[in-house]
Protein backbone atom coordinates (compact mmCIF):
# COMPACT_ATOMS: atom_id res chain seq x y z
CA UNK A 1 0.00 0.00 0.00
CA UNK A 2 2.84 2.36 0.88
CA UNK A 3 4.61 1.55 -2.40
CA UNK A 4 1.48 2.45 -4.41
CA UNK A 5 1.06 5.75 -2.55
CA UNK A 6 4.74 6.62 -3.14
CA UNK A 7 4.48 5.74 -6.85
CA UNK A 8 1.35 7.84 -7.28
CA UNK A 9 2.99 10.75 -5.50
CA UNK A 10 6.04 10.61 -7.79
CA UNK A 11 3.84 10.40 -10.90
CA UNK A 12 1.79 13.40 -9.80
CA UNK A 13 4.98 15.35 -9.12
CA UNK A 14 6.33 14.60 -12.61
CA UNK A 15 3.02 15.68 -14.24
CA UNK A 16 2.99 18.94 -12.29
CA UNK A 17 6.64 19.72 -13.25
CA UNK A 18 5.97 18.92 -16.92
CA UNK A 19 3.04 21.28 -16.93
CA UNK A 20 5.12 24.02 -15.35
CA UNK A 21 7.84 23.66 -18.00
CA UNK A 22 5.21 23.75 -20.76
CA UNK A 23 3.72 26.94 -19.29
CA UNK A 24 7.16 28.59 -19.08
CA UNK A 25 8.19 27.58 -22.65
CA UNK A 26 5.02 27.59 -24.76
CA UNK A 27 6.86 27.93 -28.08
CA UNK A 28 9.63 25.41 -27.54
CA UNK A 29 7.94 22.90 -29.82
CA UNK A 30 7.44 25.45 -32.59
CA UNK A 31 11.07 26.63 -32.33
CA UNK A 32 12.39 23.15 -33.09
CA UNK A 33 10.18 22.80 -36.15
CA UNK A 34 11.01 26.30 -37.42
CA UNK A 35 14.80 26.05 -37.06
CA UNK A 36 15.09 24.07 -40.30
CA UNK A 37 13.20 26.64 -42.40
CA UNK A 38 14.49 29.86 -40.82
CA UNK A 39 17.49 31.72 -42.24
CA UNK A 40 20.71 31.31 -40.27
CA UNK A 41 22.12 34.38 -38.53
CA UNK A 42 25.41 35.77 -39.82
CA UNK A 43 28.14 36.67 -37.30
CA UNK A 44 28.16 40.41 -36.74
CA UNK A 45 24.54 40.81 -37.90
CA UNK A 46 21.28 40.88 -36.03
CA UNK A 47 19.74 37.39 -36.12
CA UNK A 48 16.93 36.93 -38.64
CA UNK A 49 13.57 36.29 -36.96
CA UNK A 50 12.84 32.57 -36.71
CA UNK A 51 9.21 32.54 -35.45
CA UNK A 52 6.67 31.14 -37.93
CA UNK A 53 2.88 31.18 -37.37
CA UNK A 54 1.30 27.78 -36.93
CA UNK A 55 -1.01 28.50 -39.85
CA UNK A 56 1.81 28.99 -42.39
CA UNK A 57 2.05 26.38 -45.11
CA UNK A 58 5.28 24.87 -46.43
CA UNK A 59 4.99 26.94 -49.62
CA UNK A 60 4.60 30.14 -47.58
CA UNK A 61 7.69 29.26 -45.58
CA UNK A 62 9.74 28.59 -48.73
CA UNK A 63 8.58 31.90 -50.23
CA UNK A 64 9.55 33.77 -47.03
CA UNK A 65 12.99 32.19 -46.98
CA UNK A 66 13.46 32.99 -50.65
CA UNK A 67 12.79 36.67 -49.95
CA UNK A 68 15.23 36.82 -47.05
CA UNK A 69 18.08 34.85 -48.61
CA UNK A 70 19.35 37.55 -51.05
CA UNK A 71 19.64 40.02 -48.15
CA UNK A 72 21.67 37.51 -46.14
CA UNK A 73 23.93 36.79 -49.14
CA UNK A 74 24.53 40.50 -49.69
CA UNK A 75 25.49 41.02 -46.06
CA UNK A 76 27.70 37.94 -46.15
CA UNK A 77 29.54 39.36 -49.16
CA UNK A 78 29.94 42.69 -47.37
CA UNK A 79 31.36 40.96 -44.29
CA UNK A 80 33.73 38.94 -46.48
CA UNK A 81 34.94 42.13 -48.19
CA UNK A 82 35.56 43.83 -44.85
CA UNK A 83 37.42 40.78 -43.59
CA UNK A 84 39.57 40.73 -46.73
CA UNK A 85 40.38 44.40 -46.21
CA UNK A 86 41.37 43.78 -42.60
CA UNK A 87 43.58 40.86 -43.61
CA UNK A 88 45.33 42.94 -46.26
CA UNK A 89 46.09 45.94 -44.05
CA UNK A 90 48.80 44.27 -41.99
CA UNK A 91 52.29 45.16 -40.79
CA UNK A 92 54.89 43.55 -38.58
CA UNK A 93 53.00 44.68 -35.49
CA UNK A 94 49.69 43.03 -36.37
CA UNK A 95 46.56 44.34 -38.05
CA UNK A 96 46.37 48.07 -38.77
CA UNK A 97 42.82 49.29 -39.28
CA UNK A 98 42.04 51.52 -42.23
CA UNK A 99 40.73 54.18 -39.83
CA UNK A 100 44.19 54.38 -38.26
CA UNK A 101 45.81 54.73 -41.69
CA UNK A 102 43.48 57.60 -42.54
CA UNK A 103 44.31 59.37 -39.26
CA UNK A 104 48.02 58.98 -39.96
CA UNK A 105 47.65 60.49 -43.44
CA UNK A 106 45.53 63.33 -42.06
CA UNK A 107 48.37 64.09 -39.61
CA UNK A 108 50.72 64.40 -42.59
CA UNK A 109 48.22 66.70 -44.33
CA UNK A 110 48.00 68.93 -41.25
CA UNK A 111 51.79 69.19 -41.08
CA UNK A 112 51.88 70.48 -44.67
CA UNK A 113 48.80 72.69 -44.34
CA UNK A 114 50.30 74.44 -41.33
CA UNK A 115 53.20 75.59 -43.54
CA UNK A 116 50.89 77.28 -46.07
CA UNK A 117 50.28 81.02 -45.99
CA UNK A 118 47.07 81.65 -44.05
CA UNK A 119 46.45 84.90 -45.91
CA UNK A 120 46.23 82.96 -49.17
CA UNK A 121 44.21 79.88 -48.21
CA UNK A 122 42.24 80.83 -45.10
CA UNK A 123 39.33 80.82 -44.46
CA UNK A 124 38.64 77.62 -46.39
CA UNK A 125 35.65 75.32 -46.85
CA UNK A 126 35.65 71.60 -47.49
CA UNK A 127 33.92 71.18 -50.83
CA UNK A 128 33.86 67.42 -51.20
CA UNK A 129 35.38 64.19 -49.89
CA UNK A 130 35.26 61.34 -52.37
CA UNK A 131 36.13 57.69 -51.76
CA UNK A 132 36.76 54.85 -54.18
CA UNK A 133 33.98 52.40 -55.03
CA UNK A 134 35.30 49.74 -52.63
CA UNK A 135 34.76 52.08 -49.66
CA UNK A 136 31.38 53.04 -48.24
CA UNK A 137 29.68 56.45 -48.19
CA UNK A 138 29.59 56.59 -44.35
CA UNK A 139 33.34 56.16 -44.44
CA UNK A 140 33.58 59.35 -46.53
CA UNK A 141 31.64 61.18 -43.82
CA UNK A 142 34.14 59.93 -41.25
CA UNK A 143 37.06 61.18 -43.35
CA UNK A 144 35.41 64.59 -43.76
CA UNK A 145 34.82 64.85 -40.02
CA UNK A 146 38.42 63.89 -39.30
CA UNK A 147 39.69 66.56 -41.70
CA UNK A 148 37.43 69.23 -40.17
CA UNK A 149 38.52 68.39 -36.64
CA UNK A 150 42.20 68.32 -37.53
CA UNK A 151 42.20 71.59 -39.48
CA UNK A 152 40.25 73.43 -36.79
CA UNK A 153 42.30 72.07 -33.91
CA UNK A 154 45.82 71.59 -35.29
CA UNK A 155 46.40 74.45 -37.74
CA UNK A 156 46.11 78.23 -37.81
CA UNK A 157 43.62 78.12 -40.69
CA UNK A 158 39.91 78.79 -40.33
CA UNK A 159 37.64 76.15 -41.81
CA UNK A 160 33.91 76.12 -42.55
CA UNK A 161 31.51 73.43 -43.66
CA UNK A 162 29.94 73.89 -47.09
CA UNK A 163 26.46 72.38 -46.86
CA UNK A 164 25.51 73.41 -50.39
CA UNK A 165 28.56 71.60 -51.83
CA UNK A 166 26.93 68.24 -51.18
CA UNK A 167 23.27 69.08 -51.53
CA UNK A 168 20.99 67.49 -54.11
CA UNK A 169 19.15 69.95 -56.36
CA UNK A 170 16.50 69.50 -59.04
CA UNK A 171 15.09 71.85 -61.67
CA UNK A 172 13.23 71.77 -64.96
CA UNK A 173 15.13 72.81 -68.10
CA UNK A 174 13.53 72.70 -71.55
CA UNK A 175 10.80 70.45 -70.27
CA UNK A 176 13.26 68.01 -68.69
CA UNK A 177 13.84 67.33 -65.03
CA UNK A 178 17.53 67.86 -64.23
CA UNK A 179 19.07 66.67 -60.95
CA UNK A 180 22.49 67.92 -59.83
CA UNK A 181 24.64 67.06 -56.81
CA UNK A 182 26.67 69.86 -55.27
CA UNK A 183 28.05 72.94 -57.00
CA UNK A 184 28.70 72.05 -60.63
CA UNK A 185 29.46 75.49 -62.12
CA UNK A 186 32.26 77.86 -61.16
CA UNK A 187 29.79 80.70 -60.75
CA UNK A 188 28.03 78.64 -58.09
CA UNK A 189 31.36 78.26 -56.28
CA UNK A 190 31.97 82.01 -56.38
CA UNK A 191 28.53 82.79 -55.00
CA UNK A 192 28.83 80.16 -52.26
CA UNK A 193 32.31 81.44 -51.33
CA UNK A 194 30.96 84.98 -51.01
CA UNK A 195 28.07 83.74 -48.89
CA UNK A 196 30.35 81.74 -46.57
CA UNK A 197 33.17 84.30 -46.56
CA UNK A 198 35.91 81.86 -47.64
CA UNK A 199 38.84 82.23 -50.02
CA UNK A 200 39.44 78.61 -51.00
CA UNK A 201 37.78 75.21 -51.30
CA UNK A 202 39.44 71.95 -50.23
CA UNK A 203 38.69 68.68 -52.03
CA UNK A 204 39.89 65.27 -50.78
CA UNK A 205 39.91 61.97 -52.65
CA UNK A 206 40.59 58.70 -50.81
CA UNK A 207 41.32 55.50 -52.70
CA UNK A 208 42.00 51.98 -51.51
CA UNK A 209 44.06 49.64 -53.75
CA UNK A 210 43.75 46.05 -52.49
CA UNK A 211 46.29 44.65 -54.94
CA UNK A 212 49.05 47.04 -53.80
CA UNK A 213 47.78 47.08 -50.18
CA UNK A 214 47.88 50.89 -50.18
CA UNK A 215 45.47 53.64 -49.15
CA UNK A 216 46.07 56.95 -50.94
CA UNK A 217 44.71 60.40 -50.18
CA UNK A 218 44.87 63.29 -52.63
CA UNK A 219 44.28 66.82 -51.31
CA UNK A 220 43.59 69.83 -53.53
CA UNK A 221 43.04 73.47 -52.58
CA UNK A 222 41.61 75.80 -55.25
CA UNK A 223 40.95 79.53 -55.13
CA UNK A 224 37.25 80.35 -55.23
CA UNK A 225 37.78 83.55 -57.21
CA UNK A 226 39.23 82.02 -60.37
CA UNK A 227 39.57 78.26 -59.73
CA UNK A 228 43.36 78.36 -59.64
CA UNK A 229 44.98 75.36 -57.90
CA UNK A 230 46.98 76.82 -55.00
CA UNK A 231 48.27 73.57 -53.53
CA UNK A 232 47.91 69.84 -54.11
CA UNK A 233 49.60 66.75 -52.72
CA UNK A 234 49.13 62.98 -52.64
CA UNK A 235 49.77 60.88 -49.53
CA UNK A 236 50.26 57.12 -49.32
CA UNK A 237 49.60 54.97 -46.28
CA UNK A 238 53.00 53.23 -46.57
CA UNK A 239 54.97 56.49 -46.77
CA UNK A 240 53.67 58.41 -43.74
CA UNK A 241 55.91 59.16 -40.79
CA UNK A 242 53.90 56.81 -38.58
CA UNK A 243 54.16 53.96 -41.11
CA UNK A 244 57.93 54.39 -41.41
CA UNK A 245 58.32 54.40 -37.62
CA UNK A 246 56.06 51.34 -37.35
CA UNK A 247 57.62 49.18 -40.08
CA UNK A 248 61.03 50.80 -40.58
CA UNK A 249 60.72 50.53 -44.38
CA UNK A 250 62.46 53.41 -46.11
CA UNK A 251 60.15 54.53 -48.92
CA UNK A 252 61.78 56.91 -51.40
CA UNK A 253 59.29 59.65 -52.17
CA UNK A 254 58.57 61.14 -55.57
CA UNK A 255 60.33 64.37 -54.59
CA UNK A 256 63.48 62.46 -53.64
CA UNK A 257 63.44 60.59 -56.95
CA UNK A 258 63.14 63.89 -58.84
CA UNK A 259 66.05 65.37 -56.90
CA UNK A 260 68.13 62.26 -57.57
CA UNK A 261 67.36 62.57 -61.29
CA UNK A 262 68.35 66.24 -61.21
CA UNK A 263 71.65 65.35 -59.54
CA UNK A 264 72.35 62.80 -62.26
CA UNK A 265 71.49 65.26 -65.03
CA UNK A 266 73.69 67.95 -63.49
CA UNK A 267 76.46 65.46 -62.59
CA UNK A 268 76.13 66.28 -58.90
CA UNK A 269 76.64 63.09 -56.87
CA UNK A 270 75.12 62.09 -53.54
CA UNK A 271 78.23 61.77 -51.38
CA UNK A 272 79.26 61.76 -47.73
CA UNK A 273 82.24 61.51 -45.39
CA UNK A 274 83.60 58.97 -42.92
CA UNK A 275 86.23 59.66 -40.28
CA UNK A 276 87.53 56.72 -38.25
CA UNK A 277 90.21 55.67 -35.80
CA UNK A 278 91.35 52.31 -34.51
CA UNK A 279 94.28 49.89 -34.62
CA UNK A 280 96.04 47.82 -37.28
CA UNK A 281 98.34 44.80 -37.12
CA UNK A 282 101.07 44.07 -39.70
CA UNK A 283 103.16 40.85 -39.35
CA UNK A 284 106.89 41.56 -38.89
CA UNK A 285 109.82 39.14 -38.53
CA UNK A 286 111.28 40.69 -35.40
CA UNK A 287 112.13 39.32 -31.95
CA UNK A 288 109.49 41.70 -30.59
CA UNK A 289 106.85 40.31 -32.94
CA UNK A 290 104.51 42.01 -35.37
CA UNK A 291 103.74 45.69 -35.51
CA UNK A 292 100.53 46.88 -33.86
CA UNK A 293 99.86 50.55 -34.31
CA UNK A 294 97.22 53.24 -34.01
CA UNK A 295 95.36 54.27 -37.15
CA UNK A 296 93.48 57.42 -38.11
CA UNK A 297 91.69 57.71 -41.43
CA UNK A 298 89.27 59.59 -43.65
CA UNK A 299 87.14 58.44 -46.59
CA UNK A 300 84.87 60.28 -48.99
CA UNK A 301 82.19 58.10 -50.56
CA UNK A 302 79.41 58.14 -53.12
CA UNK A 303 76.30 55.94 -53.09
CA UNK A 304 74.75 54.58 -56.26
CA UNK A 305 72.37 51.89 -57.47
CA UNK A 306 68.57 51.56 -57.45
CA UNK A 307 68.32 51.82 -53.66
CA UNK A 308 71.76 53.40 -53.12
CA UNK A 309 73.02 50.17 -51.60
CA UNK A 310 76.42 50.38 -53.31
CA UNK A 311 79.09 52.65 -51.85
CA UNK A 312 82.37 53.57 -53.52
CA UNK A 313 84.95 55.53 -51.55
CA UNK A 314 88.51 56.75 -51.67
CA UNK A 315 90.59 57.84 -48.72
CA UNK A 316 93.71 57.58 -46.63
CA UNK A 317 94.64 56.05 -43.31
CA UNK A 318 97.69 56.87 -41.19
CA UNK A 319 99.53 54.11 -39.30
CA UNK A 320 101.99 54.56 -36.43
CA UNK A 321 103.95 52.11 -34.27
CA UNK A 322 106.04 53.77 -31.55
CA UNK A 323 108.56 51.05 -30.70
CA UNK A 324 112.05 52.40 -30.00
CA UNK A 325 114.19 50.33 -32.37
CA UNK A 326 111.89 49.27 -35.20
CA UNK A 327 108.85 51.56 -35.06
CA UNK A 328 107.03 52.08 -38.34
CA UNK A 329 105.13 55.12 -39.57
CA UNK A 330 103.24 55.21 -42.86
CA UNK A 331 99.94 55.68 -44.63
CA UNK A 332 97.47 53.57 -46.61
CA UNK A 333 95.99 55.28 -49.69
CA UNK A 334 93.33 53.39 -51.61
CA UNK A 335 89.77 52.77 -52.72
CA UNK A 336 86.93 50.61 -51.43
CA UNK A 337 83.68 49.20 -52.79
CA UNK A 338 81.04 48.24 -50.22
CA UNK A 339 77.55 46.78 -50.55
CA UNK A 340 74.69 47.17 -48.06
CA UNK A 341 73.55 43.62 -47.24
CA UNK A 342 69.98 44.35 -46.13
CA UNK A 343 67.38 46.58 -47.77
CA UNK A 344 67.25 50.11 -46.29
CA UNK A 345 65.30 50.14 -43.02
CA UNK A 346 65.29 52.91 -40.43
CA UNK A 347 64.82 50.49 -37.54
CA UNK A 348 67.76 48.21 -38.37
CA UNK A 349 71.49 48.68 -38.27
CA UNK A 350 73.26 49.09 -41.62
CA UNK A 351 75.81 46.38 -42.51
CA UNK A 352 78.12 46.87 -45.47
CA UNK A 353 80.84 44.58 -46.71
CA UNK A 354 83.34 44.64 -49.54
CA UNK A 355 87.01 44.86 -50.63
CA UNK A 356 89.57 47.64 -50.25
CA UNK A 357 92.75 47.90 -52.26
CA UNK A 358 95.47 50.32 -51.14
CA UNK A 359 99.13 51.16 -51.28
CA UNK A 360 101.31 51.59 -48.17
CA UNK A 361 103.90 54.35 -48.13
CA UNK A 362 106.45 54.71 -45.31
CA UNK A 363 109.46 56.41 -46.89
CA UNK A 364 112.59 54.77 -48.31
CA UNK A 365 111.73 51.22 -47.19
CA UNK A 366 108.70 49.30 -46.07
CA UNK A 367 106.60 50.50 -49.01
CA UNK A 368 104.14 47.88 -50.21
CA UNK A 369 100.51 47.18 -51.19
CA UNK A 370 97.61 45.70 -49.27
CA UNK A 371 94.25 44.11 -50.03
CA UNK A 372 91.55 43.67 -47.40
CA UNK A 373 87.98 42.53 -46.99
CA UNK A 374 86.00 44.43 -44.42
CA UNK A 375 82.64 44.63 -42.67
CA UNK A 376 81.34 48.02 -41.51
CA UNK A 377 78.32 48.50 -39.26
CA UNK A 378 76.41 51.77 -38.86
CA UNK A 379 74.38 51.71 -35.64
CA UNK A 380 71.81 54.33 -36.68
CA UNK A 381 72.96 57.38 -38.62
CA UNK A 382 76.34 58.74 -37.44
CA UNK A 383 78.25 56.21 -35.33
CA UNK A 384 79.60 52.83 -36.38
CA UNK A 385 82.42 50.31 -36.17
CA UNK A 386 84.16 47.85 -38.46
CA UNK A 387 86.89 45.25 -38.92
CA UNK A 388 88.96 43.98 -41.84
CA UNK A 389 91.15 41.02 -42.67
CA UNK A 390 94.20 42.34 -44.53
CA UNK A 391 96.90 40.77 -46.66
CA UNK A 392 100.02 42.96 -46.62
CA UNK A 393 102.35 42.11 -49.51
CA UNK A 394 105.72 41.00 -48.00
CA UNK A 395 108.60 43.45 -48.25
CA UNK A 396 111.80 44.38 -46.37
CA UNK A 397 111.96 46.81 -43.48
CA UNK A 398 115.20 47.28 -41.53
CA UNK A 399 116.52 44.11 -43.22
CA UNK A 400 113.66 42.04 -41.82
CA UNK A 401 110.56 40.58 -43.51
CA UNK A 402 107.48 42.75 -43.20
CA UNK A 403 104.09 41.55 -44.39
CA UNK A 404 101.61 38.70 -44.34
CA UNK A 405 98.11 38.27 -42.96
CA UNK A 406 97.02 41.08 -40.62
CA UNK A 407 93.87 42.85 -39.50
CA UNK A 408 92.29 46.22 -38.75
CA UNK A 409 89.62 47.35 -36.28
CA UNK A 410 88.03 50.79 -36.21
CA UNK A 411 85.29 53.06 -34.88
CA UNK A 412 83.74 55.53 -37.33
CA UNK A 413 81.78 58.77 -37.50
CA UNK A 414 79.66 59.35 -40.63
CA UNK A 415 78.15 62.53 -42.03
Amino acid sequence: MLHRIAGATIAAYVIVMSGSIALLCPRSAHAQNDSAGAARSVPGMKPVATQVDSGDTTADRQESVGKREPVVDKKRRELARQEAMRSQLQTGQGDIHIYQLVEEMVDEVMSDLDDLNSNAVSPMAIRQVRVSSNLSAPFADMVEGTLLTAIAGNTTHKVKRCAACGSLRSRVEDGQWVVTLGLVHHGDLQREAARLGVRTFLTARLSYFPGANIVAMQIEIVRAEDGAVLWTETYRSDATTAAILRTGDRVISRVERVRELERKLRARPHYGHIAYFGASYIPYDSPKGGLTGASLGYRIYEKFGAERRWMFGIGGEGFGNFRDEDGLFGAFLGASLLYEIFAPNLNRIVIRTGPTVSGFFSGTEGNSAAAEWGVDVTLQFRLGFGASVMYFRPTKFLEKDLGGLGYKVRASFIW
